[in-house]
């Protein structure tokens, strides 16, 4: 979080009492603001990087993606009117710059490497087993990643950082009984995936 360190301390010069949205409950003074901010940043990181993580599969990719939503979010945070808004909003901002990573990505993916060698490799039995979980992790990810987004958005944030259903409906615009109800389907529907794709 070393970037999203040196965002805050700058944020004295982006965050201006006069700037600050009626309704907001951002402290007035610089020091307080900053404190508040770093709050926001460490209550919310978490679940961020998590859910993130669960879309693309890749920890540092996720970490990257989590620091440029929250370096955006900070960067604007003046135009929010609401500061307990701040989660849901965060969300829809993560969810933009994850779209424009995966336009980048698809247009990346022209490029093709080919490895004439392959046969010449060697795994360690040690290195055998670690492999063979992280294909597991990996072909978890993909069932997740496969559900439909009202069922796979919730159970992310849900395990990504043992999120409540209460805070994971006030991410996502939802009741409490919503996100269980789609937590549970998310979850009938992963088991299915699952051993469908063992069978």
């Amino acid at each position: 979080m070393g970037t999203i360190s040196a965002a805050l301390s700058t944020l004295g010069t982006l965050v201006r009492p006069e700037d600050r949205p009626v309704g907001a409950e951002l402290p007035q003074e610089a020091g307080e603001r900053q404190q508040s901010l770093e709050r926001l940043v460490r209550e919310n990181h978490g679940w961020l990087s998590g859910w993130i993580r669960g879309r693309v599969g890749d920890r540092d990719l996720a970490h990257d993606i989590s620091q440029d939503a929250l370096l955006k979010a900070l960067r604007s945070v003046s135009q929010l009117q609401d500061i307990s808004k701040f989660p849901s909003w965060l969300y829809r901002i993560a969810q933009n710059t994850l779209r424009d990573h995966l336009r980048r990505k698809v247009s990346a993916r022209k490029r093709v490497q080919f490895t004439t060698q392959l046969d010449e490799v060697t795994v360690p039995s040690d290195h055998e087993r670690k492999v063979d979980e992280e294909e597991d992790v990996e072909r978890l990810l993909e069932a997740i990643r496969a559900l439909p987004a009202q069922f796979r958005e919730p159970l992310l944030l849900r395990h990504s950082r043992d999120l409540s259903y209460e805070e994971i409906g006030a991410i996502l615009g939802l009741r409490e009984n919503a996100v269980q109800v789609r937590v549970l389907r998310a979850r009938r529907l992963l088991r299915k995936s699952l051993r469908e794709s063992d069978a």
